[in-house]
């Protein structure tokens, strides 16, 4: 990951990062939570959330359903 990602949410599945290299940031309606290398989180259905890296750069696996939905919020 190189760049912030959009405001979304998935209405039918969860979402879960698995951080292998830099820093995940998940910005959340409530809270930001930093991913480092070895954790995991995941966001559960229909919350609101963003990702970016930290310092320029990240490296994660995400797990997601395959028929998993965004939905873009303005």
């Amino acid at each position: 990951m190189t760049a912030p990602f959009f405001w979304h949410y998935h209405p039918y599945s969860d979402e879960t990062f698995l951080v292998t290299e830099g820093v995940v940031v998940i910005e959340l309606e409530d809270r930001t939570v930093e991913l480092h290398p070895g954790q995991l989180f995941t966001i559960p259905r229909n919350v609101k959330h963003r990702t970016r890296p930290k310092d320029g750069r990240s490296v994660n696996l995400t797990f997601e359903s395959e028929s998993m939905r965004t939905v873009r919020l303005e």
